[in-house]
């Protein structure tokens, strides 16, 4: 016996199809509604429940250059949210000491301003209002826009944990050696013709001593210099000096 199959009636089946293509282009207008990643984040910084910190090393530090957006807290002082953003730290004077581990020649100052104004460089105890921006920058009282030189050091892929830098005002005759002593992250051998230790922090007790088969590398503006004489390299305004941990 043959068993006969009874096919759907025809307004049945476009009427199935019509629900599907009505439920896939409700589907689709769900997905195109929800924002990306990047407006988002453009929604985060234009939103009054944020505020806004900027870090910028101008002239003497132009690799220190960010913007950050952080969630705001009617508790926080200035204080408060520089702590909280991770990358400053402050000494027992409570004067901000390092951004991202970024060490300044005592000639050199991190100075704060809120949406602009000013703030006494050793009271962070105003309160952050929704919506501010707090200004990072690097001042230099009484030198205003002298130059500087700068200090950059790399632990490379053998140490990523040893990492620091350093600004140094410019003076004429400075040589390379000098900004390395100068910077408290360098420990020259007693006739200053080899480097000892290096470390990210000068507050740090121990310093980094090479093992067998690794070599600090100097540089200026990018060049590999000579180890015997890089270290007597007078500087011209401007200059960087790279000291980088490699393997040979």
């Amino acid at each position: 016996m043959r068993t006969k199959i009874k096919l759907p009636d025809q307004r049945v089946l476009l009427f199935v199809l019509a629900v599907l293509l009505v439920t896939a282009v409700a589907a689709t207008a769900v997905l195109l509604r929800q924002p990306s990643a990047d407006t988002t984040a453009e929604a985060e910084a234009s939103s009054g429940e944020n505020f806004r910190l900027v870090v910028d090393g101008g002239i003497y530090m132009p690799n220190e250059n960010r913007s950050l957006i952080s969630s705001y807290r009617a508790e926080d002082t200035i204080r408060d949210a520089l702590e909280r953003s991770g990358i400053i730290r402050f000494d027992n004077e409570g004067r901000i000491a390092s951004v991202d581990d970024t060490e300044l020649h005592s000639e050199l100052v991190w100075s704060v301003k809120q949406n602009g104004k000013e703030i006494p460089g050793d009271d962070f105890s105003a309160r952050v209002q929704a919506g501010d921006e707090i200004l990072l920058y690097i001042e230099a009282p009484g030198n205003d826009g002298a130059p500087v030189n700068t200090l950059l050091i790399s632990g490379g892929e053998l140490n990523p944990s040893l990492g620091g830098s350093y600004a140094h005002p410019y003076a004429e005759g400075t040589l390379v050696r000098d900004v390395l002593k100068a910077s408290g992250l360098v420990t020259m051998s007693e006739n200053d013709r080899n480097i000892r230790l290096v470390k990210a922090n000068p507050d740090t007790q121990e310093g980094y001593m090479t093992k067998p088969r690794e070599r600090w590398v100097l540089k200026v503006n990018g060049k590999e210099l000579n180890p015997d004489r890089g270290f007597d390299m007078p500087l011209q305004p401007g200059d960087y000096v790279e000291l980088t941990l490699e393997r040979f």
